[in-house]
């Protein structure tokens, strides 16, 4: 990824990104070629920067969908940050993105069990009743999952 675009989206400077597609038109088309998976989506969501992360949803909503080289999401990330406004932008492009499987096959509910984001699961659950089924890679669902981390 250009340094400019990975700098911006540490800073969440929108001004900055557009100025930079200005320059160089094609510049977030690349970023999937470049072989890192990270996206500046991922970086908006890891920095909680949500004017970023809305502009970059709307520029290009299929970085929603990428997994980075530690096999998380945007959603992933947003939900362990417990960023609520992310999330809501990240599901009001696709509510399926709760089922996006990423290390062990985890979905965002998981992970939101296993850290406690009880504002977060409320979001998650809403848009995908059926992603409380989801299981991991150990066969374990949310219940297991709250249960071996005290959640409950």
């Amino acid at each position: 990824m250009d340094i400019r675009l990975r700098e911006a989206a540490q800073k969440g400077d929108v001004h900055h990104l557009q100025g930079l597609i200005k320059e160089v038109h094609f510049l977030l088309s690349t970023v999937s070629l470049a072989g890192s998976n990270e996206t500046p989506l991922h970086i908006a969501c890891l920095s909680s920067h949500l004017e970023f992360a809305k502009e970059i949803i709307h520029l290009r909503p299929e970085f929603a969908r990428e997994l980075n080289q530690d096999g998380f999401s945007p959603l992933h990330i947003a939900m362990a940050n417990g960023d609520t406004e992310i999330v809501k932008e990240l599901l009001n492009v696709d509510r399926n993105l709760c089922l996006v499987k990423g290390k062990d096959r985890r979905i965002p509910l998981h992970y939101a069990v296993i850290k406690g984001r009880g504002h977060v699961m409320k979001e998650l659950l809403v848009a995908s009743p059926d992603s409380a089924e989801e299981v991991t890679a150990r066969g374990e669902t949310c219940l297991h999952l709250a249960v071996k981390e005290s959640s409950v």
